[in-house]
């Protein structure tokens, strides 16, 4: 007798080559589904990521899945969240930009939408438990997601499960006493998939974990926990070595409306789709090496965790949106934004609160102040950066060059800020004399 259906989400992150289609531990948990009674339908988000789709719906099909769901999200993905990342300037810690946070919330109410129109009422996953990211599985009421990093992306998707469907349960069986119990470790496994004709891969795989969307690949664990490991010359593969980059360096422009790219330029081609553009970005970003980053991060649980990321397409966006900001974005607009809606917004995305009231509320402040963010940014890529050559607006630009000259008094008197001054030092005026009747005279601090 069935127990339900079930809904196994099966996601890049679990696989550590390119090539490879279905993890063990991945694998074993759709068969384990199978065996325990559940009608098991699988679902893979397309955000851009390398994969043989057709391998992992054939390895899916013959392991027993009833079908195998795949839906493109990259559209959404792009327009609804990388677009107001890059009008918000989003950053985490000053260094990370997000790209595996940024995934997240598409793919979840993706799976949503998967459950509902198939009648599953449960959500079931694979994340470990230090883990943040998932892998998933689709259950006559119940959807799986699987993670290999920390117990992030077991917040991040069943906090987005919860908001998008309370009445959706989840079930990770790497929680579960008696998967646990049965699985213990590698040997374990290899058993199962022995014993149930499971496929295991041959391939060495690479000492570390990685995660791939079209914004960026993520590389985690293994030799990379020491974080004083020097990252392989082969593990990055989104950008170019900046030692072998070309020694030509490309010239080219991104256009903005309203906070979006909406061009991108180069002397030989152009892009206006959203995902094209976007693609365009990461190929600069590729062939001349800029986007790397090896950094230590304060994960929400309270781990420091070491991470590199490969962010070529992204870090070029978001370098132009903040150059094309000066000219055009009233500073106290932007110091606001900056010290509040920025950071907030961006720990929002980080500890798996999208769906949630003050995301949207940010959401409507970024979009009020990015109203008069139109222009273009002219930037050059070349061995591992990418350098803004000028910039421009004919619309929205707060900058006067006349106001600006040193060489013009008609719009400014430097009598002018005798007044100034005279006003501003009033408060520090009386501090001082303070501090000096205190026997603290600043002049001696």
């Amino acid at each position: 007798m069935s127990k339900g259906r079930c809904l196994f989400w099966r996601y890049t992150l679990l696989t550590l080559s390119p090539n490879c289609t279905w993890s063990l531990d991945t694998s074993t948990i759709l068969k384990w589904l199978i065996l325990e009674g559940y009608e098991v339908v699988c679902f893979l988000a397309d955000v851009g990521q390398v994969e043989d789709f057709d391998a992992v719906e054939k390895k899916a099909l013959a392991l027993g899945a009833e079908r195998m769901i795949i839906e493109n999200l990259q559209k959404e993905f792009v327009e609804q969240i990388v677009f107001r990342a890059i009008q918000c300037n989003a950053i985490y810690e000053d260094r990370y930009l997000l790209g595996t946070a940024l995934a997240r919330p598409v793919i979840a109410r993706a799976q949503v939408r998967v459950a509902e129109k198939y009648n599953c009422n449960l959500l079931s996953h694979g994340c470990t438990g230090k883990g943040n990211e998932y892998d998933t599985f689709h259950y006559e009421k119940i959807l799986i997601h699987r993670s290999l990093t920390e117990p992030l992306s077991q917040v991040r998707f069943e906090l987005a499960f919860k908001a998008c469907n309370p009445s959706i349960k989840v079930i990770a069986p790497w929680r579960l006493p008696e998967f646990c119990e049965k699985f213990q470790g590698r040997q374990d496994l290899l058993k199962f998939a022995a014993e149930n004709n499971i496929p295991v891969s041959s391939t060495p795989k690479a000492p570390w974990s990685q995660d791939e969307n079209l914004v960026h690949c993520s590389y985690e664990a293994g030799i990379l926990e020491d974080p004083d490991h020097t990252p392989p010359k082969d593990l990055w593969t989104q950008t170019v070595d900046p030692l072998e980059a070309p020694d030509k360096p490309l010239d080219f422009t991104v256009y903005f409306e309203k906070g979006l790219p909406v061009k991108v330029a180069t002397p030989d081609q152009e892009a206006t789709d959203s995902v094209e553009l976007f693609k365009l970005l990461n190929k600069i970003g590729h062939d001349h090496g800029v986007g790397r980053i090896d950094i230590v991060e304060n994960r929400w649980i309270g781990l420091k965790s070491r991470g590199c990321y490969d962010t070529p397409g992204l870090t070029i966006a978001r370098l132009a949106h903040v150059d094309l900001e000066g000219l055009v974005l009233d500073s106290k607009v932007r110091k606001l934004r900056d010290q509040f809606v920025t950071i907030e917004w961006s720990q929002c995305l980080y500890n798996g609160m999208y769906f949630s009231p003050e995301r949207e509320w940010l959401d409507e402040a970024i979009v009020s102040a990015q109203k008069g963010v139109n222009g273009q940014v002219r930037l050059r890529a070349y061995k591992g950066n990418v350098y803004v050559l000028g910039r421009s607006s004919e619309t929205s630009s707060l900058y006067s060059q006349e106001d600006a000259s040193m060489d013009s008094l008609d719009t400014f008197s430097p009598m002018d800020s005798t007044g100034f001054i005279a006003i501003q030092s009033i408060r520090l005026e009386k501090y001082g004399a303070q501090k000096a009747k205190d026997g603290q005279p600043l002049s001696q601090s």
